[in-house]
């Protein structure tokens, strides 16, 4: 059971990529009113219009700043560079080695003459998730309608139509009074059990058209059954719970509502792996119970892409 369940967080931990990239980012700009550079400006643009004065502060001197319209002076000064550029000027490119370029920055306000305009730039790094193409991930939710009666789930990965999934089946029916003696006449204990399963199952998708698909699997489960006690005083937790393992063969057919949605119907048979000594004697006193974990079943309900 352990070892089933580490494969379940395994199998998630490989779907997500993460990348880290660094990006320029321009975390200031804006009018700078007590600023007297501006003012005292005499660089005019080929239209004889006094220019603005831009002062970007910098993290390191290895960041270039263009402006659309260019510049017409430049003076650098410890962390910072400071362009008289033309008052039409609207955008800006910044670069910096290793780092992809911010290309096309939009100037939030409109420059005017003889003003200093103060903005910061850096270089951040930004962490991202990314699905691999030709990946999703989809939920199921359904019920059980054999042998074992009750609500399943499902959470399943599809790669390029390798469909990896887990299932989780709760029975809702319990099995037939179970009891056990110490002796011909002296009743030990007396239970009813009531089961639930976790199965593995893997699978390739085939698209039958655009209405329906066809998921042939195979697949390892995990039944568990818990029992409750039916006479009082004859309780023994060595008759509490019981589980068997058996492999299963299903197919998986599914009607596509939409692009996201479907609906579906699955036929299995399981094939018994292995059995506690209390799973056989319960099998034995309940052939329903027996068929659940070595016989055919069916599960319909409805499947969720994302």
């Amino acid at each position: 059971m352990k070892n089933l369940i580490s494969l379940i967080i395994l199998m998630m931990s490989f779907t997500i990529q993460v990348e880290a990239q660094k990006k320029i980012r321009v975390t200031k700009f804006e009018r700078n009113v007590t600023s007297l550079i501006g003012s005292m400006n005499q660089v005019k643009d080929n239209s004889g219009e006094t220019c603005a004065v831009l002062r970007v502060r910098m993290t390191d001197n290895d960041f270039e700043i263009e402006p659309n319209l260019g510049v017409l002076h430049h003076e650098e000064a410890t962390g910072e560079v400071r362009l008289w550029i033309p008052v039409d000027t609207k955008r800006m490119t910044i670069r910096h080695p290793g780092v992809l370029p911010l290309a096309g920055f939009e100037f939030p306000v409109k420059l005017e003459p003889k003003v200093t305009y103060d903005a910061e730039v850096e270089i951040v790094e930004e962490v991202k998730t990314r699905v691999p193409k030709g990946f999703h991930v989809f939920l199921g939710a359904g019920f059980n309608v054999t042998a074992i009666s009750g609500p399943s789930a499902m959470l399943g990965l599809n790669y390029k139509h390798h469909v990896v999934e887990v299932g989780f089946v709760y029975g809702l029916n319990k099995t037939d009074d179970t009891y056990f003696y110490d002796n011909e006449t002296n009743l030990k204990a007396a239970y009813n059990y009531q089961p639930f399963r976790i199965s593995l199952r893997y699978g390739y998708d085939i698209d039958l058209g655009k209405m329906f698909s066809i998921t042939p699997q195979i697949g390892y489960a995990y039944n568990n059954m818990n029992g409750s006690s039916i006479k009082t005083g004859n309780s023994d937790n060595t008759f509490k719970s019981t589980s068997s393992t058996s492999a299963l063969a299903s197919v998986r057919l599914t009607a596509k509502l939409s692009k996201q949605i479907g609906l579906y119907v699955t036929p299995e048979y399981n094939f018994g792996l292995s059995k506690e000594d209390l799973c056989k004697l319960i099998g034995d006193n309940d052939k329903t119970f027996k068929s659940w974990t070595e016989g055919f079943n069916l599960n319909v309900g409805l499947i969720i892409k994302f």
